[in-house]
């Protein structure tokens, strides 16, 4: 992986090609480390439900358990518009390529006019016809562990009036929250039916925990 890293380092000039060429290489970056995942870790993979629904304008709300979640969702989307920490967009050379790729960086100290930047870069995210990948939860969460949803998520879903494709996983059990490394097994991540615009934010943050929790759990075989 740093090896890898390294090597595209030296691609960084290709920063000021249009946004589809920083996009193709980061693509062939994402496919490679992928494989390397696949041939020394002997980690697999299976993608479950309608992926092709969620390539569009449309709001896809993921459950957050390890690292793979941030790769296979950036990989098979095609051009999502992803919301992460600010922090990040402030790191040297990586936070340059994150703001190429057009994703979204979010002040989470509660400000007003920093919940409008978000709205609007969202906005213009579906208008350029691009998914927006939000993970409800902000973080990584361990197996079992309670939810912790955010208000976020429904206030997108609110301003937004698209639909929401929520996303379940079962990574925690090959590739736990706070390991660096993957163990061999295979991860399944299921998009789940849309939900359509329109309804309540409190019912729809019901709605949308109580479909993710029950389709983790059910790929985790953990009790009801």
């Amino acid at each position: 992986m740093s090896l890898l890293t390294a090597s595209y380092a030296l691609l960084l000039p290709a920063i000021l090609l249009p946004r589809r060429c920083v996009r193709a290489i980061v693509r062939s970056y994402l496919a490679i480390v992928l494989w390397l995942l696949r041939k020394i870790f002997w980690l697999r993979w299976d993608i479950l439900g309608d992926l092709s629904a969620a390539r569009g304008p449309v709001l896809v709300a993921a459950k957050h358990q390890s690292g793979f979640e941030t790769l296979i969702l950036q990989y098979e989307l095609g051009d999502p518009a992803i919301i992460l920490k600010r922090e990040l967009l402030s790191i040297p050379l990586f936070g340059l390529v994150l703001r190429r790729l057009g994703h979204i960086g979010v002040d989470r100290s509660g400000d007003l006019d920093a919940a409008r930047q978000l709205l609007a870069a969202a906005r213009q995210a579906l208008e350029e016809g691009r998914p927006v990948l939000i993970f409800p939860e902000g973080s990584r969460r361990e197996v079992g562990a309670p939810p912790d949803y955010k208000a976020g998520v429904e206030l997108l879903y609110a301003v937004l009036k698209a639909p929401c494709i929520p996303v379940a996983v079962n990574s925690g059990r090959v590739w736990p929250a706070k390991a660096l490394t993957p163990g061999a097994g295979v991860i399944m991540v299921e998009f789940l039916p849309p939900i359509e615009p329109g309804m309540p934010r409190a019912a729809f943050g019901e709605r949308l925990q109580g479909d993710i929790e029950e389709a983790t759990a059910r790929l985790l075989q953990l009790p009801p």
